[in-house]
């Protein structure tokens, strides 16, 4: 019961939708930025999927940044409302699926679209789990937090706690991105 009180606390809530934030609100305004990248990556799952995409690939351009933006809001209304943070848990849980099915398919998918300018990466089940590690803050985010009182050190430990998942993250998918290429060195 320990752990469900930890998770209920408002500084989990406040750190988990301070990290989801970030993350899908620099994800929906890269992919805005960078339009004809996020074409190309579209095109790639496209062809992986047997040219299902083809008609969608214009009007995906647009959605998927936008369904990141709207769940970027909603994870921010979840500390209000604990659904709000429904379409954030459905996007990862979406990208997770459409990683691992990538990564099954073995499809020659050159960039996964899940990167801010770094280096291209190909799908694979190391990104799909990752993703399933990022549905849990969003999952928690669902559940009501309990009400206490914030005191000025709530402030530092929040930021502690965004700065510390966010290097988290980024060390993951550099991890990621080493292992992968390390396999293509490797395999002739």
């Amino acid at each position: 019961m320990v752990i469900a009180a930890f998770l209920q606390d408002p500084m989990v809530h406040l750190a988990s939708a301070g990290g989801l934030v970030l993350l899908l609100g620099s994800a929906g305004l890269y992919k805005l930025r960078d339009g004809q990248g996020f074409a190309r990556v579209l095109q790639g799952y496209g062809a992986a999927f047997g040219g299902q995409l083809t008609g969608l690939s214009g009007l995906l351009k647009v959605l998927v940044p936008a369904l990141e933006l709207l769940a970027a809001a909603g994870v921010v209304a979840s500390v209000w409302w604990p659904q709000a943070a429904l379409p954030a848990v459905s996007l990862l849980a979406l990208y997770a699926g459409v990683l691992a099915l990538a990564a099954r398919r073995g499809a020659a998918i050159k960039d996964c679209g899940c990167h801010w300018g770094g280096r291209p990466q190909a799908p694979s089940a190391a990104l799909a789990v990752r993703n399933l590690v990022l549905l849990l803050p969003a999952l928690n985010l669902l559940l009501p937090s309990q009400s206490r009182p914030l005191v000025w050190f709530d402030a530092i430990t929040l930021a502690g706690a965004v700065f510390s998942g966010l290097a988290l993250y980024l060390l993951a998918n550099l991890l990621i991105a080493n292992r992968s290429s390390l396999q293509e060195l490797i395999e002739p």
